[in-house]
């Protein structure tokens, strides 16, 4: 199963989504948006601070289709994460 950290007003977030259901993916989601306190966990894959980012084992992507969204675009800081 992979890990996706996707954040709400995201639409490259929307068309990974959207992507991994069409392909029956198994997924597990971690909205930034719903809980900004993971944000920080973010250090441990990238040193990059948008969305959305895929967690697969040990490798990490950031960006789906070419495109991706900082987080400080969406109103999302690392204050008040771990």
């Amino acid at each position: 199963m992979i890990l996706v950290y996707v954040a709400e007003g995201c639409p490259f977030c929307q068309m990974l989504l959207a992507d991994l259901q069409r392909r029956r993916v198994p997924h597990q989601i971690v909205n930034l948006t719903q809980q900004p306190e993971r944000i920080g966990e973010l250090a441990r894959w990238t040193f990059e601070r948008a969305v959305p980012v895929v967690v697969d084992h040990e490798r990490c992507t950031v960006g789906f289709a070419g495109g991706r969204t900082e987080l400080a675009s969406l109103g999302l800081s690392e204050r008040g994460s771990l």
